[in-house]
């Protein structure tokens, strides 16, 4: 019968185990988590130090958000909040404290059908100040059914979608429809970030519209770039298209009525083309309704004036 070994570190690791690693010494204790923090929280990260695959051609010439640089996203910010008569807040000091010079912006919504432009202001959220941390709203199902946009996606796949996006932070399930100071102060929010034009576009809830004008009173938003140029989903293609003329000339959905006339129509004319069927093409377009070689010849016929009728 076989002994048990027991086993401590070094019988388990030799110094040319070790060899091949760089080992961090530190005075006292210290938990595995700890020692990864040292590291840097993702939150903490300078924008410019944060590594990303860069677009293909293909996305740049397509689309012109994948291209903005990080000085490109911050110059855009900072006019955005210029514009607003804000002026920069002590966070934007370089010479502080990192901890103290996070900015904590928020942006919300549906995320249905999470796409590009919804990865892309993300990013350009993330970006807008040398260190940010990006806090995500993703609205309940009965929030979206309360105000009359229901979700095609349940709430729990569309938090996770966000959650697994590389510029978030943070993901707040429990995001209100319309933003109120209370939320902002509790979430302890800088910013707020809207696409451009958001103000403007019809297709904007108005409850939703009140609560932006509200942070924009505070002076508390920040612009994102919209995308534009995406392909229309397929579910969506279809609900827009309108009926198709068929190839018989016919509108689908037609009465059956005419659908019926139609067909009768279509068996007679067939008839009469068939009649003579030793016939060249052309002659039996051009002539449907021939009357065959050995029919008899009829006498013309003569009206009271003697003006011959068929000759």
């Amino acid at each position: 019968m076989a002994t048990r070994r027991s086993l401590d570190g070094s019988s388990v690791l030799s110094t040319d185990d070790l060899a091949d690693y760089d080992v961090i010494s530190s005075d006292g204790h210290r938990s595995l988590e700890s020692s990864i923090a040292d590291l840097g929280r993702v939150e903490d990260r300078i924008a410019e130090d944060i590594h990303e695959p860069p677009p293909t051609q293909m996305a740049r010439e397509n689309f012109f958000t994948p291209a903005l640089s990080v000085e490109d996203i911050q110059t855009y910010v900072k006019r955005g909040i210029a514009a607003t008569g804000a002026g920069f807040r002590v966070h934007e000091n370089s010479g502080i404290e990192a901890e103290e010079r996070i900015v904590r912006v928020y942006v919300d919504g549906k995320f249905d059908g999470f796409n590009i432009a919804h990865a892309l202001q993300l990013r350009q959220a993330k970006l807008s100040f040398p260190l940010v941390h990006l806090m995500v709203g993703v609205y309940a199902d009965s929030v979206c059914e309360q105000n009359e946009s229901p979700a095609t996606t349940p709430h729990l796949e569309r938090c996770e979608l966000v959650r697994h996006c590389r510029w978030v932070d943070e993901v707040v399930p429990e995001a209100p429809w319309r933003i109120d100071e209370e939320f902002l102060k509790a979430r302890r929010i800088h910013y707020v970030a809207y696409d451009e034009g958001t103000s403007i576009d019809p297709a904007f809830d108005k409850e939703r519209l009140k609560g932006y004008d509200l942070v924009k009173s505070l002076r508390k938003t920040i612009p994102t770039q919209r995308t534009t140029g995406m392909a229309v989903p397929v579910a969506e293609r279809s609900k827009s298209q309108t009926p198709i003329p068929s190839r018989q000339g016919t509108l689908r959905g037609a009465p059956s009525s005419l659908k019926h006339e139609l067909r009768e129509t279509r068996r007679s004319m067939a008839k009469v083309v068939l009649q003579d069927p030793s016939s060249n093409e052309q002659e039996t377009e051009s002539t449907p309704w021939r009357e065959p070689d050995d029919a008899e010849p009829q006498e013309p016929r003569v009206d009271e004036f003697g003006t011959g009728i068929g000759v």
